[in-house]
């Protein structure tokens, strides 16, 4: 029996991140901070990932170029990374050592530490004296032809690694972006390929994944098996002891056998201590759980492009009604939470594996759909009704973008623009809206102009910050786009050099955020009524709710 979950209302997250639920670290303001203090006072930016063994919890703080440690008294320090982007520091304290962009983690039973360097194009361990070393990876960029399989794993060539995890008997599993592989490094140090996409150089024990293949996540469970989050082929696939790889869920008619989930970027898992695995879905703003050939979503916005929430699960259950933005790491800790990396959020969550059924989250059946509540429809003495969406057109670039080799190309980049998560905002009170900009072509129209008008009841207060997306789950920070508020703030004006699929900045998706504020006399209701005009292309809608003072 399928059912439909109607997610509880709360009021939003202040943008600094008061009030967002568990969390464990960071204070939803991106930056550097906090090391000797309270962890959930403390900054992070763009945490990649989570790890923990014992009481500790240690987390890859991506753009900060540092490992953060949480430990049993909840205080932040650093263990890694003195915040310069480089290469240093092997054979010495890992404190004072340099990383690029850290991406992911995993902690051995005796408290090693494995960070996938990414950008150094390598695999670092900090022992639990502190002393930094490189485990794999020459620093040079591997091309999947003549990268040191067979030898020691020191010396081969990895391509951008973005996933790590160790089993039991300490093999290290290594997934690759540039490359899209999985490499397993034996106790001996030997070096080798155990999964790869379609086409890849391999050797003969080698599981092909297909052609839409990106080992985005890692996770070994007590069998000793590999589960991959793969966003690429939108699948977790696990791969057998006896080197067979299979489709554990994804879309329909992935694989026979397959469990059917529908989500959008499955980027990160994680098992429990009984076998229960836990994916992180990336674009979908969610946390799913798949146990027993049954997957239903655990935590997070059940569809994060609209304000009217609901999700498909089976059974029915209780839907965390946690915030959560482009999570991207996921640990389970021993007294029953699950540690999320919300990565936009710039903090660790957790969410709670055993909760007691949400107040208004009851399930509603397909066959008797609940009425919405009275607040999200049209204050119709207010405005007209809402337009029926639009289908979006390709969007063309404001110049001609820049071609393979640098040179501008004759055909307009395709661009893909919406707003990500609809707002429930309080009269008063600020929030985030975040704008996203997609493509697969180059774009690089260089310094232009995007126009932002705020809905109905709706300033904006001048923030603006972007970060760029890749593929394998990465976040590179933005420049420094600037915003000019007018129209009392109606309007905004974000003057930027933005950059998708160029040579050097292979990033597809751009996020704008915004901060934006309802007005104290603002009549509650839904406004569609917004707009955002990147580079002078066609206008796309932008939506937000004001509640009343009564309303939660």
């Amino acid at each position: 029996m399928t059912a439909r979950v109607t997610a509880l209302r709360r009021p939003p997250d202040a943008p600094d991140g008061d009030g967002l639920p568990g969390t464990v670290a960071g204070n939803g303001t991106a930056g550097f901070a906090g090391d000797g203090g309270p962890a959930p006072d403390g900054q992070l930016a763009f945490p990649a990932d989570v790890a923990l063994v014992g009481d500790a919890i240690f987390v890859a703080d991506h753009a900060n170029h540092r490992i953060r440690r949480i430990d049993g008294t909840g205080t932040l320090t650093t263990i890694a990374g003195d915040g310069l982007r480089g290469f240093a520091g092997d054979g010495g304290q890992a404190v004072r050592a340099r990383l690029g962009f850290p991406s992911a983690l995993a902690v051995a039973p005796d408290g090693t530490v494995f960070v996938a360097d990414e950008m150094n194009h390598r695999i670092r361990r900090i022992d639990p004296s502190g002393v930094i070393a490189t485990v794999a990876g020459d620093g040079s960029r591997g091309d999947g032809e003549g990268d040191g399989d067979g030898g020691p794993a020191c010396r081969a060539r990895l391509n951008s690694p973005c996933a790590v995890a160790v089993d039991a008997v300490g093999r290290l599993y290594v997934g690759e972006a540039g490359i899209p592989r999985v490499r397993r490094i034996d106790g001996d140090g030997v070096v080798s390929t155990v999964v790869a996409a379609s086409g890849r150089a391999r050797g003969s024990g080698t599981a092909d994944a297909g052609e839409a293949f990106l080992p985005a996540g890692l996770a070994v469970d007590g069998a000793g098996r590999l589960c991959i989050a793969d966003p690429e082929g939108s699948r977790v696939l696990l791969l057998g002891s006896d080197g067979k790889l299979r489709v554990l869920a994804g879309p329909p008619d992935t694989a026979a056998g397959a469990t059917t989930a529908d989500w959008g970027s499955p980027s990160a898992v994680a098992f429990d201590g009984e076998g229960v695995l836990y994916v992180a879905d990336q674009t979908g703003h969610r946390v799913w759980r798949l146990a027993d050939g049954a997957v239903r979503i655990l935590a997070g916005q059940p569809d994060p492009t609209a304000c009217e929430a609901t999700a498909a699960v089976d059974p029915p259950d209780a839907v965390v009604p946690v915030a959560l933005c482009y999570p991207c790491g996921l640990a389970v800790d021993p007294v029953g939470r699950l540690l999320v990396a919300d990565n936009f959020h710039h903090r660790i969550a957790a969410v709670p594996l055993t909760t007691a059924r949400f107040e208004g989250t009851g399930p509603v059946r397909d066959e008797k759909p609940a009425p919405e509540p009275d607040r999200d429809r049209e204050p119709e003495r207010e405005r007209s009704p809402e337009p029926q969406p639009r289908p979006e057109p390709d969007r063309g670039a404001a110049g001609p973008p820049a071609g393979d080799d640098g040179t501008p190309s004759a055909q307009p980049a395709r661009l893909l623009v919406r707003q990500e998560v609809g707002l429930e905002i309080r009269r008063g009170q600020s929030e985030l809206i975040h704008v996203r900009v997609s493509s697969t072509d180059p774009w690089a129209p260089g310094r232009v102009e995007h126009h932002f008008t705020a809905p109905t009841g709706f300033v904006f207060d001048g923030r603006v910050t972007c970060a760029y997306y890749r593929a394998d789950r990465t976040v590179i920070p933005g420049g420094n786009p600037t915003g000019t508020v007018g129209d009392g703030g109606r309007s905004l004006v974000v003057t930027d050099e933005p950059r998708l699929n160029t040579p050097g900045h292979p990033a597809a998706a751009l996020v704008y955020t915004l901060g934006i504020r309802a007005l104290h006399d603002a009549e509650p209701g839904r406004y569609a009524d917004g707009r955002a005009v990147i580079a002078s292309r066609p206008e796309v809608r932008l939506k937000a709710s004001v509640l009343g003072d009564d309303e939660d």
